[in-house]
């Protein structure tokens, strides 16, 4: 039994529940089961393909039975409590196989379907991590995976189940697996992390829990209606969405994430048709509509449906959330819809959340201050101010408290420490990690007696009962709302090249006009330090953590042997490293910048040959991707000059807007040429001619 539940993991908090069908569940499969009786033809599910026509819909009566159907087929295939790792793209078939791994009474492991042209070792690891004996996906997944992954399979036992097969299966056979709360439903890999996979270990009870700890916070009813565009593989779309649906009897819209990624207006299209109250996602997120849609199609939209707008996954801006609240008033947008909150996988998705449509929440301090751990509250025109945006308070049993991270002693009020969490929302720790739970889910506070807390590794502070987060004591970087280990993409970089030493590089995060961006400061060996290749070099760093990580660099430093900056027992100091970057005194041999001044793109879009195309194609990377003229060359992979997922949506959408034809965004992040792109994009507009004659 998890000792941070304070309640002994009894359901008391569905005791009294408004809701009469509730009081009795233990499990999702006892409310599904119970909804499709009650309101068997309620629509729970709607996805939308493209994000903006309707597909496959899912009331609760037919959620139940396909969930039984498939539920047979993996009770055929395995036996009960046997981990199944699920390969879909979004869609509803990953929703039915998600509750049919609880309908089995087995553990879900929800993950992404390996890819080609990708380093796929993070599938890998978590199918060897879970110990996975059962294999749930599709068809064409399927097929992809034989052609391109046979090899990377072949060391481990798995039986293969395609969903297109399962969905055939007699309901009636279905064995109630009489599941009980503790058991666990789901492994809930942390995102970004490719060396150390870490799944986090969710009860069946857990699920629950922390369903009603967002229902309450969030005011949520029958009457709720979601608009869902991010990875339904994690906690924020998973549980957030997946999950809260189908618990209050409500419905969820679903759209992929590249939908919102190529466009952000179709996500506030569907808020506006569907007459949505609730949506969110990272700060990213806001931004990406602010910087994305255009002030015209504003009029068109209506947003004042909306009670809540839920930021997380990532530091909370106060400029971001007055800035969408400011440049979507003319559709309704307020600043009371805006819901900053605070949560993470380890405590199944929530911690801290307000009242709903209550007043935002800002402090302003001394930044100064703050680097000292103090909270100094100071006017907004002090010139080391610094305002932080509150995200909320918690709920139900849940405790935070603020510790000194080496004394383990709380702080004093009016001084910033690590946020640490207890109650039953604390999940029960990483899979087969003992040792590590031991220290990171069974901290005590010096002197206060057995309560035993989470560490989140965050840095914050309580104003009153309102959590304010100020920094991590982990060098975790977060990007668009999604967790990077450092330690993965100094491994990845040290890879790239052979001029670049092993274990004596840092990656770390600068905030550029207002945004996280990323750096890489790294040694090369001493061999290669005449006749360096830097500009090979800087190519091969980009292109990896483009293909890796699907993300951007802004700065590479490349630095002389044994200057990266070390602890006396031998670790990187990012911290230092970072300082030295933004202060100028790294040795460094070489540096490579994305250019701040950048040429416009005036290509005619009249005549279609490869060799116009290929002009675009550069200016558009001199442009988009800050890299000199001199520097881009035809004949070297796209993704080397540092092309991550979201320029490639981007990319894709303007080579459609200008061309007047559709390129897939699977070409852009293929190890594909510059050149050779522009000769398949002429074939492949001269096959959609010709077929449209």
């Amino acid at each position: 039994m998890n000792e941070h539940n304070l309640h002994n993991n009894t359901y008391d908090f569905l005791t009294h529940h408004p809701d009469p069908l509730l009081r009795n569940v233990a499990s999702m499969v006892d409310v599904i089961m119970s909804r499709a009786a009650e309101t068997p033809d309620h629509v729970v599910f709607r996805f939308l393909p493209e994000g903006t026509d309707e597909g496959e819909s899912l009331s609760f009566s037919q959620l139940d039975v396909m969930a039984r159907r498939v539920a047979v087929s993996l009770q055929q295939t395995g036996q009960k409590g046997d981990r199944v790792v699920l390969f879909f793209p979004p869609g509803i078939p990953y929703i039915v196989s998600l509750f049919a791994c609880f309908y089995a009474g087995m553990v879900a492991v929800p993950a992404y379907p390996p890819r080609r042209n990708r380093s796929s070792y993070r599938v890998f690891s978590i199918v060897e991590n879970a110990g996975v004996s059962v294999c749930l996906t599709t068809q064409q997944v399927l097929r992809d995976i034989e052609r391109n992954f046979a090899s990377d399979f072949a060391s481990r036992t798995i039986n293969w189940i395609c969903y297109e097969d399962a969905v055939k299966s007699e309901p009636s056979t279905w064995i109630d697996p009489y599941i009980n709360g503790q058991e666990l439903a789901l492994l809930q890999y942390t995102s970004g992390s490719t060396g150390e996979p870490k799944g986090v270990m969710i009860t069946h009870y857990q699920i629950l829990y922390n369903s009603e700890y967002i229902r309450q916070s969030f005011g949520f009813s029958k009457q709720t209606i979601g608009m869902n565009w991010l990875p339904i593989y994690h906690d924020m779309g998973l549980i957030g969405t997946i999950m809260q649906a189908p618990y209050i009897g409500a419905l969820s819209i679903t759209m992929p994430p590249v939908a919102f990624l190529q466009d952000p207006l179709k996500w506030l299209k569907a808020i506006t048709k569907y007459k949505v109250t609730t949506a969110g996602g990272p700060n990213f997120g806001f931004d990406h509509c602010i910087n994305k849609v255009p002030e015209a199609e504003i009029e068109q939209l209506d947003l004042s449906s909306m009670e809540t707008f839920f930021c997380g996954a990532e530091p909370v801006r106060a400029k971001t959330m007055q800035d969408f609240a400011s440049f979507f008033a003319a559709a309704g947008a307020r600043p009371e819809q805006l819901y900053p909150c605070y949560g993470m996988a380890e405590t199944v998705l929530i911690v801290t959340g307000g009242n709903k449509l209550s007043p935002l929440r800002f402090v302003t301090i001394n930044s100064k201050s703050l680097a000292q751990g103090k909270i100094e509250k100071v006017d907004e025109h002090h010139p080391d101010a610094v305002t932080l945006t509150g995200c909320g308070h918690t709920w139900l049993d849940t405790i935070v408290r603020i510790v000194h991270p080496e004394t383990y002693e709380a702080v004093p009020d009016h001084q910033t420490g690590e946020i640490w969490i207890s109650g039953s929302g604390v999940t029960q720790g990483y899979w087969g990690r003992p040792e590590e739970n031991l220290r990171t889910f069974g901290a005590q506070i010096k002197g206060e007696g057995t309560v035993k807390y989470f560490r989140s590794g965050d840095l914050g502070f309580l104003d009153g009962n309102e959590l304010y987060i100020t920094g991590r004591i982990k060098d975790l970087l977060i990007f668009r709302g999604v967790n990077f280990y450092p330690t993965d993409i100094e491994f990845a970089v040290q890879e790239a090249h052979p001029a670049l030493r092993k274990n004596a590089g840092a990656a770390f995060p600068v905030l550029v006009r207002g945004e996280e961006q990323l750096v890489i400061a790294q040694e090369v060996e001493r061999s290669s330090m005449h006749n360096l290749p830097e500009s090979e070099i800087f190519s091969a760093i980009r292109q990896t953590i483009a293909e890796e990580f699907e993300l951007s660099v802004y700065a590479i430093v490349l630095l002389r042997p044994g200057s990266v900056p070390l602890t006396s027992s031998g670790k990187i100091q990012r911290r230092v490293a970072k300082y030295g970057y933004l202060t100028g005194e790294l040795q460094s041999i070489a540096i490579w910048e994305k250019e701040s001044r950048i040429e416009n793109i005036n290509v005619p879009a009249e005549t279609i040959t490869h060799e116009n195309l290929e002009a675009w194609l550069v200016q558009w990377v001199n442009q988009k991707l800050h890299i000199p003229k001199e520097e881009i060359d035809v004949d070297k992979p796209i993704t080397s000059f540092g092309l991550d997922s979201l320029a490639a949506v981007s990319l894709e959408s303007e080579i459609s807007a200008h061309f007047g034809y559709i390129w897939h965004i699977s070409l852009f992040m293929a190890d594909t040429t510059i050149r050779q792109l522009a000769i398949d994009g002429v074939a492949i507009y001269e096959q959609e001619s010709q077929t449209k004659e």
